[in-house]
């Protein structure tokens, strides 16, 4: 205890010390703030905008054969068969880029569905038979669960009684296992029911120098249905219509020929019959369609300002008393060297960590309404809260990130006992791989992230990891960034501690 007081005081001691902390608070605020106000974002005005009855952006284009239906209905259909879109010719990697991975949202699709009306947004739920992902029964563009993995012909069912809606499939049409119950948040009484196939665009990203784009070649997928029956009966017709977004997508190719792209989706109806048989041929995705810009992110933007200065006071701290000759006198006092070093990254630490949270929950407090005032505004950007788990994990470890850095700092110094070569190190470590990994193209940068501090920087978004961004560090999870720069905290203390044992004072 006496020892933390010892290094305590030896940091508070130091007036430029303190004053470099000082400015490291004030960067990352200012700068997040400075960053802010020079954001733009329109996506809220763009003709596709989508919400759905959540709130949240949706994507809502598929092809629907349906009829009117009020109260308890149970609709059971069989898809015989579903033909999705041919695969993927590889153009090489400069026009388009990385193909992206399908999720249970996208990919082909074939169901069933119920659903307030054909306006896209609307509130449904539909259970379905999917190209990649088996079974699945999903409401809201948001619920999903699993059903079975098959990729066969598949029976299905849909039974809605007041405001639940029950999913059902079989391999058989008699033998039935429930896939699950759903309690869509908008349906009517008066909705429509059917029967519907989907085929979202394939997308692509290239990413590299600095920049990054997202291309989309629509695609169309096709399925028949059979035995489809209503209870109670129904004597209406079965209508064909596409439900789509305000603009549609370019249309998609004949087959993988660049030289038949032109071929129009619209050609012909979506919707043919021969005796019982149904074949609907649809294109558009059904899901959620949210930015993967992270309003968190953005209203953080100036921790790599603030960590400019604790380097430098994390390498003082570890190199002044070499300079001056006082490392001396404190051995002599502690002869335990390494509860020396322990001592001063627990006390740098445990300053760094108040500080830096301070200037984070400032930084996003103070920035996220500017944000907003530039067009990161809901429904597009929902508006976050101090409250919400995705917030409080980044604040929190991108704190613990910038205490990561300064103590390896710390460590660097005590051990090269060098404040120059150990600071241009350190910052060496976070700005040339970030330069390096926004130059570079694909997912190449990953393995930049995972190697070096710059890692560190994911933990500053509360959304998922993606491929479509410019910044590096989008590339990797906020739990394996600060692994990453914990990992060179820890060794870098080990290694100093071992040298400080092994060498004279």
């Amino acid at each position: 205890m006496n020892l933390l007081r010892s290094e305590w005081t030896k940091l508070r001691s130091v007036p430029r010390w303190l004053i470099t902390l000082a400015i490291a608070a004030v960067l990352t605020v200012g700068v997040s703030l400075l960053a802010a106000a020079s954001t733009n974002s329109n996506i809220n005005e763009h003709p596709n905008f989508v919400t759905g009855p959540l709130g949240d952006p949706v994507s809502d284009a598929f092809s629907f054969a349906h009829q009117p239906v009020t109260g308890d209905v149970t609709l059971t259909v069989h898809v015989a068969s579903l033909t999705p879109p041919p695969a993927a010719v590889d153009r090489g990697p400069s026009p388009i880029g990385k193909r992206i991975a399908d999720t249970p949202f996208t990919g082909a699709a074939a169901g069933i569905m119920i659903k307030d009306g054909t306006r896209t947004g609307s509130s449904y739920v539909s259970v379905m038979l999917t190209a990649n992902n088996g079974v699945r029964m999903q409401s809201d563009f948001a619920e999903d669960i699993a059903g079975s993995t098959s990729s066969g012909s598949r029976w299905l069912r849909l039974t809605r009684t007041g405001g639940t809606v029950t999913g059902e499939e079989s391999a058989d049409g008699s033998t039935w296992q429930m896939i699950g119950r759903l309690t869509p948040a908008a349906l009517p009484a008066a909705a429509q029911i059917g029967f519907f196939t989907s085929s979202a665009p394939e997308l692509f990203t290239s990413r590299g120098m600095g920049g990054s784009s997202i291309g989309a070649h629509p695609t169309r997928s096709s399925a028949t249905f059979d035995s489809v029956t209503t209870a109670p009966p129904t004597t209406s017709v079965w209508q064909g219509d596409r439900v789509k977004m305000a603009i549609d997508e370019p249309p998609p190719g004949n087959g993988d020929d660049p030289e038949k792209r032109g071929e129009d989706i619209d050609a012909g109806p979506p919707l043919t019959e021969n005796a019982g048989t149904y074949t609907l041929v649809g294109t558009g995705k059904v899901g959620p369609s949210a930015p993967d810009d992270d309003v968190v992110e953005a209203s953080l933007l100036g921790v790599i300002a603030g960590l400019m200065a604790l380097i430098a006071v994390g390498v003082l701290f570890g190199t002044s008393e070499y300079r001056r000759g006082l490392i001396r006198t404190t051995f002599t006092a502690t002869p335990r060297r390494g509860r020396v070093l322990a001592a001063k990254a627990v006390v740098l630490g445990g300053v760094t960590f108040v500080l830096s949270l301070a200037a984070l929950v400032t930084s996003f407090l103070a920035a996220v309404p500017i944000l907003q005032e530039h067009g990161m505004a809901p429904p597009a950007f929902p508006t976050p809260s101090l409250t919400d788990g995705p917030v409080l994990r980044a604040l929190l470890l991108t704190a613990l990130f910038m205490t990561a850095v300064t103590v390896f700092a710390l460590a660097l110094g005590t051990l090269l006992r060098n404040s120059a070569a150990a600071i241009t190190i350190t910052i060496t470590l976070i700005v040339l791989p970030v330069i390096a990994g926004t130059a570079l193209p694909g997912t190449s940068p990953r393995w930049l992230m995972l190697t070096t501090l710059a890692g560190g920087l994911a933990t500053q978004r509360a959304k998922p990891s993606t491929e479509t961004l410019a910044t590096p560090w989008s590339l990797i999870g906020p739990w394996a960034g600060i692994g990453v720069v914990c990992a060179y905290a820890v060794i870098g203390l080990g290694i100093a501690w071992w040298r400080l044992r092994r060498r004279d004072a």
